[in-house]
Protein backbone atom coordinates (compact mmCIF):
# COMPACT_ATOMS: atom_id res chain seq x y z
CA UNK A 1 0.00 0.00 0.00
CA UNK A 2 1.52 3.34 -1.31
CA UNK A 3 2.09 6.29 2.07
CA UNK A 4 -0.42 8.94 0.02
CA UNK A 5 -2.98 5.80 0.05
CA UNK A 6 -2.52 4.61 3.86
CA UNK A 7 -2.88 7.89 5.06
CA UNK A 8 -6.48 8.68 3.08
CA UNK A 9 -7.44 5.01 4.35
CA UNK A 10 -6.63 6.17 8.16
CA UNK A 11 -8.52 9.22 7.92
CA UNK A 12 -11.13 9.16 6.14
CA UNK A 13 -12.72 5.95 7.08
CA UNK A 14 -14.00 7.07 10.67
CA UNK A 15 -16.15 9.87 8.42
CA UNK A 16 -18.64 7.02 7.43
CA UNK A 17 -19.98 6.84 11.07
CA UNK A 18 -20.76 10.77 10.61
CA UNK A 19 -24.20 10.86 9.36
CA UNK A 20 -25.30 14.21 11.29
CA UNK A 21 -22.59 15.92 9.32
CA UNK A 22 -25.11 16.77 6.53
CA UNK A 23 -27.66 17.96 8.88
CA UNK A 24 -25.14 20.00 10.56
CA UNK A 25 -24.58 21.35 6.82
CA UNK A 26 -28.14 22.14 5.67
CA UNK A 27 -28.67 24.17 8.87
CA UNK A 28 -25.78 25.91 8.62
CA UNK A 29 -26.60 27.23 4.92
CA UNK A 30 -29.64 27.65 5.55
CA UNK A 31 -29.84 29.92 7.95
CA UNK A 32 -26.91 31.52 6.66
CA UNK A 33 -28.67 32.43 3.31
CA UNK A 34 -32.20 33.26 4.52
CA UNK A 35 -33.65 36.29 3.96
CA UNK A 36 -33.11 37.01 8.01
CA UNK A 37 -29.33 37.31 7.03
CA UNK A 38 -30.34 39.88 4.11
CA UNK A 39 -27.49 38.92 2.00
CA UNK A 40 -24.91 39.14 4.55
CA UNK A 41 -23.68 43.01 3.06
CA UNK A 42 -20.20 44.15 3.85
CA UNK A 43 -20.87 47.16 7.12
CA UNK A 44 -24.77 45.75 7.19
CA UNK A 45 -25.89 44.53 11.28
CA UNK A 46 -26.98 40.78 9.01
CA UNK A 47 -23.33 40.42 8.49
CA UNK A 48 -23.09 40.55 12.46
CA UNK A 49 -25.24 38.22 12.61
CA UNK A 50 -23.35 35.32 10.39
CA UNK A 51 -20.29 36.40 12.34
CA UNK A 52 -22.09 36.13 15.36
CA UNK A 53 -23.79 32.18 14.08
CA UNK A 54 -20.24 31.53 12.90
CA UNK A 55 -17.86 32.68 16.15
CA UNK A 56 -21.23 30.34 18.31
CA UNK A 57 -20.27 26.93 16.34
CA UNK A 58 -16.70 27.36 16.53
CA UNK A 59 -17.26 28.18 20.53
CA UNK A 60 -19.62 24.75 20.81
CA UNK A 61 -17.49 22.75 18.74
CA UNK A 62 -14.13 24.02 20.70
CA UNK A 63 -12.28 25.27 18.76
CA UNK A 64 -9.57 28.19 20.56
CA UNK A 65 -10.44 31.80 19.81
CA UNK A 66 -7.72 33.61 18.88
CA UNK A 67 -7.09 36.28 21.96
CA UNK A 68 -9.06 37.52 24.81
CA UNK A 69 -11.79 34.78 24.38
CA UNK A 70 -12.86 36.26 21.06
CA UNK A 71 -12.69 34.69 17.74
CA UNK A 72 -12.80 38.29 15.91
CA UNK A 73 -10.37 39.64 14.15
CA UNK A 74 -11.39 43.09 13.32
CA UNK A 75 -10.16 45.24 11.07
CA UNK A 76 -10.78 48.74 9.12
CA UNK A 77 -12.15 49.04 5.61
CA UNK A 78 -11.38 52.15 3.96
CA UNK A 79 -14.14 55.26 3.54
CA UNK A 80 -16.47 52.33 5.68
CA UNK A 81 -17.41 53.66 10.23
CA UNK A 82 -17.93 50.23 11.17
CA UNK A 83 -15.17 47.57 11.54
CA UNK A 84 -15.78 44.17 10.02
CA UNK A 85 -14.12 40.93 11.29
CA UNK A 86 -12.67 37.89 10.15
CA UNK A 87 -13.70 34.74 12.50
CA UNK A 88 -11.09 32.86 13.16
CA UNK A 89 -11.05 29.54 15.76
CA UNK A 90 -7.65 27.46 16.29
CA UNK A 91 -7.22 23.83 17.46
CA UNK A 92 -3.68 23.97 18.35
CA UNK A 93 -1.04 21.47 17.12
CA UNK A 94 0.13 18.07 19.63
CA UNK A 95 3.26 20.21 20.78
CA UNK A 96 4.48 23.88 20.62
CA UNK A 97 5.00 24.69 16.59
CA UNK A 98 4.86 27.66 14.49
CA UNK A 99 3.74 25.83 11.76
CA UNK A 100 0.06 25.98 10.69
CA UNK A 101 -2.51 24.88 8.09
CA UNK A 102 -5.62 27.16 7.15
CA UNK A 103 -9.10 26.28 6.24
CA UNK A 104 -10.75 29.39 4.69
CA UNK A 105 -14.39 30.44 3.52
CA UNK A 106 -15.72 33.88 3.10
CA UNK A 107 -18.94 34.61 4.87
CA UNK A 108 -19.80 38.05 3.18
CA UNK A 109 -22.12 38.55 0.56
CA UNK A 110 -23.90 41.36 -1.92
CA UNK A 111 -26.24 42.06 0.53
CA UNK A 112 -29.16 44.45 -0.65
CA UNK A 113 -29.65 46.10 -3.48
CA UNK A 114 -32.74 47.86 -5.05
CA UNK A 115 -33.16 47.96 -8.72
CA UNK A 116 -35.51 48.84 -10.94
CA UNK A 117 -37.82 46.81 -12.15
CA UNK A 118 -36.21 43.59 -9.94
CA UNK A 119 -38.78 42.46 -7.25
CA UNK A 120 -36.09 40.25 -5.38
CA UNK A 121 -33.87 42.79 -3.76
CA UNK A 122 -31.94 40.15 -1.12
CA UNK A 123 -28.65 38.36 -2.97
CA UNK A 124 -28.72 35.74 -0.35
CA UNK A 125 -25.24 34.09 -1.33
CA UNK A 126 -26.51 30.38 -0.76
CA UNK A 127 -23.64 28.82 -3.01
CA UNK A 128 -21.54 31.73 -2.71
CA UNK A 129 -20.84 31.75 0.05
CA UNK A 130 -23.08 30.26 2.66
CA UNK A 131 -22.16 26.60 1.67
CA UNK A 132 -18.39 27.34 1.60
CA UNK A 133 -18.55 28.43 5.28
CA UNK A 134 -20.90 25.13 6.59
CA UNK A 135 -18.44 23.09 5.00
CA UNK A 136 -15.92 24.70 7.04
CA UNK A 137 -17.79 24.32 10.58
CA UNK A 138 -18.07 20.84 9.76
CA UNK A 139 -14.52 20.26 8.94
CA UNK A 140 -13.55 21.93 12.24
CA UNK A 141 -15.98 19.98 13.94
CA UNK A 142 -14.67 16.67 12.48
CA UNK A 143 -10.93 17.43 13.69
CA UNK A 144 -11.90 18.50 16.85
CA UNK A 145 -12.65 15.00 17.60
CA UNK A 146 -9.59 13.28 16.45
CA UNK A 147 -5.99 13.85 18.18
CA UNK A 148 -4.34 17.48 17.92
CA UNK A 149 -2.43 17.15 14.75
CA UNK A 150 1.40 18.08 14.53
CA UNK A 151 0.42 21.27 13.02
CA UNK A 152 -1.40 24.42 14.16
CA UNK A 153 -5.28 23.83 12.37
CA UNK A 154 -6.81 27.38 11.59
CA UNK A 155 -10.23 27.68 10.77
CA UNK A 156 -11.05 31.43 9.67
CA UNK A 157 -14.24 32.79 8.05
CA UNK A 158 -12.86 36.12 5.83
CA UNK A 159 -15.00 38.99 5.79
CA UNK A 160 -15.57 41.53 2.85
CA UNK A 161 -13.73 38.92 -0.07
CA UNK A 162 -16.66 40.34 -2.39
CA UNK A 163 -15.65 43.98 -1.86
CA UNK A 164 -12.02 43.03 -2.31
CA UNK A 165 -10.23 40.79 -0.51
CA UNK A 166 -10.28 42.74 2.49
CA UNK A 167 -9.98 39.70 5.54
CA UNK A 168 -7.88 38.05 3.48
CA UNK A 169 -5.26 40.80 3.11
CA UNK A 170 -5.76 41.58 6.96
CA UNK A 171 -4.80 37.92 8.25
CA UNK A 172 -1.75 38.19 5.28
CA UNK A 173 -0.75 41.27 7.34
CA UNK A 174 -1.45 39.75 10.96
CA UNK A 175 -1.31 36.15 11.12
CA UNK A 176 -2.18 34.14 14.04
CA UNK A 177 1.28 32.50 12.77
CA UNK A 178 4.36 33.25 11.36
CA UNK A 179 2.78 33.48 7.42
CA UNK A 180 6.08 31.67 6.09
CA UNK A 181 5.14 28.87 7.87
CA UNK A 182 1.69 28.33 6.85
CA UNK A 183 1.93 24.75 5.19
CA UNK A 184 -0.86 24.79 2.80
CA UNK A 185 -4.28 27.11 2.44
CA UNK A 186 -7.15 24.77 1.86
CA UNK A 187 -9.87 27.61 0.62
CA UNK A 188 -13.69 26.71 0.72
CA UNK A 189 -15.79 28.89 -1.95
CA UNK A 190 -18.51 27.36 -3.19
CA UNK A 191 -19.60 23.71 -2.47
CA UNK A 192 -20.74 20.63 -4.20
CA UNK A 193 -25.10 20.96 -3.84
CA UNK A 194 -25.41 18.89 -7.56
CA UNK A 195 -25.41 15.70 -5.73
CA UNK A 196 -23.03 12.38 -5.97
CA UNK A 197 -20.61 13.07 -8.32
CA UNK A 198 -16.57 11.61 -9.21
CA UNK A 199 -14.95 14.11 -10.75
CA UNK A 200 -13.32 17.28 -9.32
CA UNK A 201 -10.66 20.39 -10.84
CA UNK A 202 -8.63 22.46 -8.23
CA UNK A 203 -7.79 25.95 -9.24
CA UNK A 204 -4.84 27.01 -9.71
CA UNK A 205 -3.52 24.25 -11.29
CA UNK A 206 -0.54 26.31 -12.87
CA UNK A 207 1.91 28.19 -10.89
CA UNK A 208 2.27 25.08 -8.27
CA UNK A 209 3.77 21.95 -7.06
CA UNK A 210 1.09 19.91 -5.40
CA UNK A 211 -1.55 19.50 -7.44
CA UNK A 212 0.16 15.76 -8.34
CA UNK A 213 -0.20 15.17 -4.71
CA UNK A 214 -3.65 16.31 -4.54
CA UNK A 215 -4.23 13.95 -7.66
CA UNK A 216 -2.93 11.09 -6.31
CA UNK A 217 -4.77 11.37 -2.76
CA UNK A 218 -7.83 12.23 -4.52
CA UNK A 219 -7.67 8.98 -7.16
CA UNK A 220 -7.26 6.62 -4.22
CA UNK A 221 -11.07 7.57 -3.29
CA UNK A 222 -12.07 7.06 -6.48
CA UNK A 223 -12.09 10.88 -7.58
CA UNK A 224 -10.88 11.72 -11.51
CA UNK A 225 -9.17 15.34 -11.92
CA UNK A 226 -10.85 16.81 -14.81
CA UNK A 227 -9.94 20.30 -15.04
CA UNK A 228 -11.87 23.01 -17.41
CA UNK A 229 -9.58 25.41 -19.43
CA UNK A 230 -11.41 28.48 -17.22
CA UNK A 231 -9.33 27.41 -14.32
CA UNK A 232 -6.59 29.26 -16.09
CA UNK A 233 -8.60 32.39 -15.96
CA UNK A 234 -9.80 31.92 -12.05
CA UNK A 235 -6.45 32.43 -10.74
CA UNK A 236 -7.54 35.71 -9.13
CA UNK A 237 -11.02 35.01 -8.18
CA UNK A 238 -10.84 33.86 -4.37
CA UNK A 239 -9.43 34.56 -1.24
CA UNK A 240 -6.04 32.39 -2.13
CA UNK A 241 -4.73 34.66 -4.70
CA UNK A 242 -3.10 36.49 -1.68
CA UNK A 243 -1.81 33.83 0.11
CA UNK A 244 -0.48 32.52 -3.19
CA UNK A 245 1.03 35.62 -4.30
CA UNK A 246 3.08 35.26 -1.15
CA UNK A 247 4.60 32.30 -1.81
CA UNK A 248 2.16 30.00 -0.03
CA UNK A 249 0.82 27.43 -1.30
CA UNK A 250 -3.23 27.44 -1.79
CA UNK A 251 -5.94 25.95 -3.67
CA UNK A 252 -10.20 25.95 -4.32
CA UNK A 253 -11.46 22.75 -5.24
CA UNK A 254 -14.68 22.31 -6.95
CA UNK A 255 -16.55 19.44 -8.32
CA UNK A 256 -17.75 18.88 -11.46
CA UNK A 257 -20.39 17.73 -13.86
CA UNK A 258 -19.37 13.58 -13.68
CA UNK A 259 -21.89 11.24 -11.77
CA UNK A 260 -20.80 7.97 -10.41
CA UNK A 261 -19.99 5.54 -13.24
CA UNK A 262 -19.25 8.21 -15.58
CA UNK A 263 -21.96 9.59 -17.21
CA UNK A 264 -22.26 13.11 -17.35
CA UNK A 265 -25.14 15.03 -14.85
CA UNK A 266 -28.03 17.04 -16.90
CA UNK A 267 -27.18 20.84 -15.99
CA UNK A 268 -29.12 21.83 -13.11
CA UNK A 269 -31.09 25.01 -12.38
CA UNK A 270 -29.10 26.35 -9.53
CA UNK A 271 -29.69 30.65 -10.14
CA UNK A 272 -27.09 32.51 -10.99
CA UNK A 273 -24.60 33.52 -8.31
CA UNK A 274 -24.41 37.62 -7.41
CA UNK A 275 -28.13 37.83 -8.50
CA UNK A 276 -30.91 37.29 -6.24
CA UNK A 277 -31.52 33.84 -7.69
CA UNK A 278 -28.38 32.61 -5.30
CA UNK A 279 -30.81 31.31 -3.08
CA UNK A 280 -31.11 27.18 -1.75
CA UNK A 281 -33.67 26.00 -4.03
CA UNK A 282 -35.57 22.39 -4.58
CA UNK A 283 -32.87 21.61 -7.12
CA UNK A 284 -30.36 21.61 -4.74
CA UNK A 285 -29.08 18.04 -4.14
CA UNK A 286 -26.95 17.74 -0.53
CA UNK A 287 -26.07 13.35 -1.31
CA UNK A 288 -22.76 14.52 -2.30
CA UNK A 289 -21.93 16.71 0.59
CA UNK A 290 -20.08 14.38 2.56
CA UNK A 291 -17.85 13.05 0.02
CA UNK A 292 -16.49 16.28 -1.08
CA UNK A 293 -15.92 17.20 2.87
CA UNK A 294 -13.88 13.88 3.15
CA UNK A 295 -12.07 15.22 -0.17
CA UNK A 296 -10.96 18.29 1.48
CA UNK A 297 -10.16 16.17 4.56
CA UNK A 298 -8.29 13.77 3.25
CA UNK A 299 -5.98 16.39 1.54
CA UNK A 300 -5.69 18.32 4.85
CA UNK A 301 -4.53 15.57 6.48
CA UNK A 302 -1.85 14.33 3.68
CA UNK A 303 -0.47 18.01 3.80
CA UNK A 304 -0.52 17.78 7.71
CA UNK A 305 1.45 14.68 7.73
CA UNK A 306 3.91 15.93 4.78
CA UNK A 307 4.52 19.74 5.02
CA UNK A 308 7.63 19.89 2.94
CA UNK A 309 8.67 20.12 -0.96
CA UNK A 310 5.69 21.73 -1.60
CA UNK A 311 5.46 25.44 -3.00
CA UNK A 312 4.26 27.99 -5.74
CA UNK A 313 6.54 27.73 -8.70
CA UNK A 314 5.12 31.62 -10.38
CA UNK A 315 4.36 34.29 -8.21
CA UNK A 316 3.75 36.12 -11.17
CA UNK A 317 0.53 33.88 -11.93
CA UNK A 318 -0.54 35.37 -8.68
CA UNK A 319 0.25 39.61 -8.58
CA UNK A 320 -3.01 41.58 -8.43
Amino acid sequence: MNQILAVVLMCVLPLSSRAQVVDNFKTHTEYLASDELRGRGTGSKEIRLAAEYIAGQFKSIGLKPIADQSYFQQFPIPGQSEMEANVIGIIPAASATNRSLVFTAHYDGYGVREIEGQEDIIYNGARDNAIGVAALIEIARIFKTEKAAAQNLVFMATAAEESGKHGSRYYIEHPVYPLQEITICLNIDGFNVSGSREDYYVMPRQGVDFVDEIETIAASMGWFHVSPDKVDHMNRSFDTVLFLAKGIPAFTLWTGDRLKGGKTAPPIDFGRIHTPDDEVNKNWNWEGVEDHIALYKAIADYFLNHPDNISVTDLTLFKE
